[in-house]
């Protein structure tokens, strides 16, 4: 799902996020995959960090358009009871039937994805009526200041993080598609957002 898919990316995304899990992402991590149950499709997985927080989910389906990204991934899929399918391929094109899955996650890759709406209305139709969609996202800060900061910055950051863009109104764009968030956590600095979506 990034703009740079290639070897060197997957080799240092581990340690390039080990700061991060170590200062609280590894908890929202938990909590992003505790709650995913039935048939769980997690798009842009890389190299599969979340893969050792499920545990209600019947199967997970996970997808990356970088391969690289998936071999390493491939590894997690061995220390768990739950079934694990890796595909690749390109979240805005998926190559499930309708009404596949119960529950979608989404973890930090919404702020990386060329064409977050087109995404969210094929996850949208993979799902069941009733389905939910779980999400961990950077987002733009709600306090200015910061805001400020990620804007002046926005072009670099995305540059080396791999697209990702720290600045987007991710909530804004998952209410105006068709899903509606029904509980939703904010960090401190407004930063970081966590929670639920309901299939509209």
């Amino acid at each position: 799902m990034a703009k740079a898919p290639h070897s060197f990316f997957a080799r240092i995304y581990d340690l390039f996020m080990v700061p991060q899990d170590r200062f609280g992402l590894r908890h929202q991590r938990q909590r992003l995959c505790n709650e995913a149950a039935g048939k769980v499709l997690e798009i842009a997985i890389g190299t599969g960090l979340n893969i050792p927080h499920y545990r209600d989910a019947e199967t997970v389906v996970g997808i990356d358009n970088n391969r690289a990204m998936l071999r390493r991934a491939i590894r997690r899929t061995w220390e768990t009871k739950i079934p694990i399918d890796l595909v690749a391929a390109d979240a805005r094109a998926l190559p499930f039937p309708d009404s596949t899955f119960d529950a979608v996650v989404v973890g930090l890759s919404l702020c990386t994805i060329p064409d977050p709406a087109m995404t969210l209305e094929e996850l949208r139709r993979v799902t069941v009526p009733e389905a939910r969609l779980h999400f961990l996202e950077h987002v733009r800060s709600t306090k200015p200041s910061i805001a400020r900061r990620q804007d002046r910055f926005a072009r670099l950051w995305e540059r080396i993080s791999g697209g990702c863009r720290a600045n987007q109104d991710t909530a804004g764009l998952i209410n105006e598609s068709n899903w509606t968030i029904n509980d939703m956590w904010s960090s401190d600095g407004g930063g970081l957002i966590q929670g639920t979506a309901l299939a509209d």
